[in-house]
């Protein structure tokens, strides 16, 4: 696609998806509008429609969240619900209002029932059952998002996609370690050095890990789809590869150097027992499967985090 002039509005523009996705539209030739919390609270209906109305843009990317870790979520149900529920619902509603041409909500595979019918999970069972207790209210808000985003197309014609991603991992991400997601916390474990690395869980439980430079390209190509008038709904956007929590945590630590004892804790959640994704009908609809391997995106990481861990503490 032809991306030359194209107004593409980003909201979680700064945020650890949003950053890349808007500098990768921008290399592109969009013109990019960024939108954080500086411009405006998606909490709030009437600001949220004003600004859409201003900008006027032909395609809307949906990467705000609240959110955080197993541990974040944990600790704010209300929030983790509430705030979503609102900044999903505005945003939707203001897209269609300032006469956008597509929509793409960043979804999440946290969406899927705890206990799924198949794994890895395909999308026709999304439906099937209650997803993880920990990070339930999040995850309704992400199934909100989506069935509104059916509505929008049923009622007004509104082409949406919502790229149901894996954990995402890669520069940028958090340095708060409360915010932060499993491969970015044991990062920072790993690099403080510490006499014995701490992990959360059993590390039975699995996951499937995404690198953020691969989801940008994959919503862009969802983005792309839906401007061109397909209403994809959701759609798996991940590598199809589990990782146990423990060989996930082995391979951060050979990536950081990291030469202590691992230590699970067993009384913290594990969350989800058991997290891939089937991604056949990303391959197909998309023409297009994830580069990264984990070793190289761990690197990538790493380096990127002793740089920024250095920089905050001088």
């Amino acid at each position: 696609m032809n991306w030359a002039g194209r107004a593409v509005l980003i909201t979680g523009g700064r945020g650890f998806l949003g950053r890349p996705l808007a500098a990768a539209l921008g290399a592109r030739g969009a013109r990019v509008q960024a939108v954080g919390r500086a411009e405006v609270d998606l909490c709030d209906r009437g600001a949220t429609l004003a600004l859409f109305k201003q900008r006027r843009p032909e395609l809307v990317i949906h990467a705000a969240v609240q959110g955080g870790g197993i541990g974040w979520m944990r600790e704010h149900p209300v929030e983790s619900g509430r705030d979503n529920a609102l900044i999903n619902t505005h945003t939707l509603e203001a897209a269609q209002a300032c006469g956008a041409r597509a929509f793409v909500g960043v979804s999440s595979a946290c969406a899927y029932p705890r206990q799924p019918a198949t794994i890895p999970f395909v999308e026709e069972e999304l439906w099937d059952g209650r997803p993880e207790p920990f990070n339930d209210s999040y995850a309704q808000t992400k199934r909100l998002m989506m069935a509104l985003g059916d509505a929008y197309h049923q009622q007004h014609g509104l082409p949406c996609a919502f790229p149901m991603l894996a954990n995402l991992y890669g520069p940028g991400d958090h340095l708060s370690p409360e915010r932060a997601h499993v491969v970015a916390a044991l990062i920072q474990r790993c690099l403080a050095q510490p006499e014995e690395l701490l992990v959360w869980g059993t590390g039975r439980a699995t996951r499937e890990h995404l690198f953020v430079e691969d989801a940008v390209e994959g919503v862009i190509r969802c983005a792309e789809l839906a401007l061109q008038g397909e209403h994809l709904g959701p759609l798996n956007l991940g590598t199809g590869q589990e990782v146990r929590i423990a060989e996930l945590a082995q391979a951060v630590a050979r990536a950081c150097g990291y030469r202590g004892a691992l230590r699970f804790d067993a009384s913290k959640p594990d969350g989800q027992p058991r997290k891939c994704l089937d991604v056949r009908r990303m391959k197909e609809r998309l023409g297009w499967q994830a580069p990264t391997s984990l070793d190289e995106g761990l690197a990538r990481t790493v380096a990127w985090y002793r740089q920024a861990l250095a920089a905050e503490a001088s």
